[in-house]
């Protein structure tokens, strides 16, 4: 297997692993068998099991560009909203175990997980509040603040996914979850 199959093999491993049992409950030894590699192999491409959770870390941080890209792209007011908020539902969905094993469990990761994805948020707000804005420079939005909309909208996705993932009650897919909180979002619950 070429190195870049083994590595992604033993991230892909390393992932459903510290998500099923755990990262403290997850030995390298076990890593190795299910990655069905010898143990040096995962060594030779991580020196220990901090370094591949922070890798797993760093790849779900390099994944939020192409959610920002995804964002940028769309210049229509409601479907740049649209399109962010499915985007952060997806991205909390797929990273949100590995967020959690890293706040919980890697001390020295935290930083490094704060600094990413502080980068994120606030180039994810600018691109919303700016689509906000176009959208009342168009008359598709009333006259609001742009920036406490776009604050609101990000408190509202992540306290969705929060009271999912806490509550264990998780919608039938991010696109459900997403729909139901734009139409509250973009229409409020007058009659």
């Amino acid at each position: 297997m070429p190195a870049s199959e083994t590595y992604t093999a033993i991230l892909d491993t390393a992932r459903r692993l510290f998500v099923k049992q755990g990262y403290t409950a997850t030995s390298m030894r076990q890593l190795a068998a299910e990655a069905g590699i010898g143990k040096a192999t995962i060594y030779h491409h991580f020196p220990d099991k901090e370094a591949l959770v922070l890798a797993l870390l760093q790849s779900d941080i390099a994944s939020t560009e192409q959610t920002l890209q995804l964002v940028r792209e769309e210049i229509d007011p409601q479907e740049r909203i649209r399109v962010a908020a499915k985007a952060s539902m997806d991205f909390l969905t797929e990273s949100a175990s590995i967020i959690q094993i890293v706040r919980r469990e890697v001390p020295r990761g935290r930083d490094q997980m704060q600094a990413g994805f502080n980068l994120f948020f606030v180039e994810f707000m600018d691109l919303l509040a700016e689509g906000i804005q176009r959208g009342i420079a168009q008359g598709v939005f009333r006259s609001v603040d742009a920036r406490e909309s776009a604050r609101i909208l990000m408190t509202m996705l992540q306290g969705n996914f929060a009271m999912a993932y806490l509550g264990g009650v998780r919608p039938v897919s991010s696109q459900q979850a997403v729909d139901s909180l734009l139409d509250i979002f973009f229409h409020g619950i007058d009659a």
